[in-house]
């Protein structure tokens, strides 16, 4: 993907797509070499969730809004409407990640592990800034 991206670029070609194209060439490299591997692919275009065929099942999709929500109920981040608002600050559109999502199942398989791994427990949700 690297090489065809600077090949675009030298001849003013578009390079849409070639993030997605990156993300799902890499999880591919990532599940075929251990067959018990689970990823987890952060997105921000919508595009990916109706194309959800093109990833492997072992592999669930979160929104960045929903990411960042599972790591302020974890209490590794303080809020997520502040970096969402920092984000906004710097000319970036996330009035999508400021909605919750519909797979809830995603966020709680995050959330599991997010315990696993030494998180606290779920506490209530904190007061925003």
């Amino acid at each position: 993907i690297g090489i065809d991206q600077q090949r675009r670029l030298e001849e003013g070609r578009s390079i849409r797509g070639l993030g997605e194209q990156a993300a799902i060439e890499t999880l591919e490299r990532f599940l075929r070499g251990d067959p018990a591997a689970e990823g987890l692919l952060l997105f921000e275009d919508t595009d990916i969730e109706k194309r959800r065929a093109v990833v492997d099942q072992r592999v669930n999709l979160i929104s960045t809004g929903d990411f960042l929500r599972e790591l302020e109920a974890a209490g590794l981040i303080q809020s997520t409407d502040y970096i969402l608002d920092q984000a906004a600050g710097q000319g970036r559109n996330v009035e999508r990640q400021r909605r919750e999502g519909e797979d809830s199942a995603t966020r709680e398989r995050l959330r599991e592990q997010l315990t696993r791994q030494g998180a606290p427990p779920e506490p209530g949700r904190q007061t925003r800034r």
